[in-house]
């Protein structure tokens, strides 16, 4: 996967709504040529269909910018695989048979799983370059010393570039948008040399446990993207009980990332797309800004489309502060921000993440 944020463009029809996290709900129709064989023209209707409801739930993900570089190679993914995102369908009524066009139409309603289509076109570089996926930086600290955890912290980097992230160790200085954050604890098991261990282990092995808590929140303003979740693995050493650890410690960040245990990355994934589907929070500070010109900015934000709203503005240390849900890719808000003009003075952006905007009027 390769990680969080959105258009509403390219959404035809019914797009019912986000159900059970990242699934989406979506009505389509589909069509086919009558052959002599009516069972084989009425299946090549629904896979038809099938598609044309995969397409509509995925427009919201991959905007105008992905496809005008590469429409082809993004349709192609979609449709080459879009059986296996069709959760689950039904018929809508029954099938139109029109003998004079030589068609057969049918209409589905079909639950997509977004998820799996999501990692699937993260794979599609011009879609990676459209939704600007934040960088994630990990911050695993010892729940003993409170200092950084260096082995459990650079297995989660590794574990997570393997699948796609653009991941950093966060005492490395490179700036990220996300931030997996949490702490690490080890517990001793057998050690090498303990003589009451059961059946003569000591002599043999050590053992340790590793536990981590993390979370992953927005750097910038520390909003949750995915709630706490606990992992813990164990480290084996014939050697010392520094190995079995330090074991303990990697195998833990790798298997916060395994989707069969973990699943970190799965659960970032799944937020990832809900707020693709329902809409990106993003802070505002209207740098200088009074009491009537944050009002007033308030109002012409709401009226841009792609805005789904604004939730609460207010002043705070000198600046005006807007919290709004956004329906439209970082670059196509910001470029929308540009636009807007606030009494006779227009927007500057300052600084920007995907979750956090600085700008000033002027």
């Amino acid at each position: 996967m390769k990680a969080l944020l959105v258009v509403c463009v390219l959404v035809a029809a019914a797009v019912v709504g986000a159900q059970e996290g990242s699934d989406v709900e979506v009505v389509a129709s589909g069509m086919a040529a009558i052959s002599s064989d009516r069972a084989a023209s009425l299946e090549e209707a629904i896979l038809d269909a099938k598609r044309n409801a995969v397409e509509q739930a995925l427009g919201v993900i991959v905007n105008a910018e992905a496809l005008a570089q590469n429409y082809e190679v993004v349709w192609e993914t979609i449709h080459t695989r879009s059986e296996g995102y069709v959760k689950q369908w039904e018929l809508l009524g029954e099938p139109e048979w029109d003998a004079r066009q030589g068609l057969v139409t049918v209409r589905i309603r079909a639950t997509i799983g977004t998820v799996r289509a999501v990692k699937d076109l993260w794979e599609i570089p011009e879609v990676y370059r459209a939704l600007e996926r934040p960088r994630v930086g990990v911050k695993l600290v010892s729940a003993d010393s409170r200092q950084p955890e260096a082995v459990s912290t650079a297995a989660l980097v590794s574990a997570l570039r393997a699948r796609g992230f653009d991941a950093v160790d966060s005492t490395s200085g490179q700036r990220a948008e996300v931030l997996i954050t949490g702490t690490v604890r080890t517990e001793a098991g057998i050690r090498l040399g303990d003589k009451d261990a059961p059946y003569g282990l000591g002599s043999v092995i050590a053992t340790q446990k590793a536990y981590a808590d993390v979370r992953v929140v927005w750097a910038d303003t520390g909003a949750v993207i995915v709630p706490p979740l606990r992992g813990e693995a164990t480290g084996f050493s014939f050697h010392s009980n520094e190995e079995a650890r330090e074991e303990a410690l990697r195998t833990l960040g790798r298997d916060l990332v395994e989707e069969s245990k973990g699943a970190l990355a799965q659960k970032v994934l799944s937020a990832w797309a809900v707020q693709l589907l329902q809409g990106l929070q993003v802070r505002l500070v209207v740098r200088g800004a009074d009491y009537r010109t944050l009002a007033q900015f308030s109002d012409r934000l709401r009226e841009m489309r792609g805005v789904v709203r604004v939730e609460r503005e207010r002043l705070e240390a000198g600046d005006g502060v807007v919290e709004a849900v956004v329906r439209l890719t970082p670059a196509l808000f910001r470029r929308q921000l540009l636009r807007l003009q606030v009494g006779a003075k227009r927007v500057v952006i300052l600084r920007h993440s995907p979750s956090l905007i600085r700008l000033a009027l002027r």
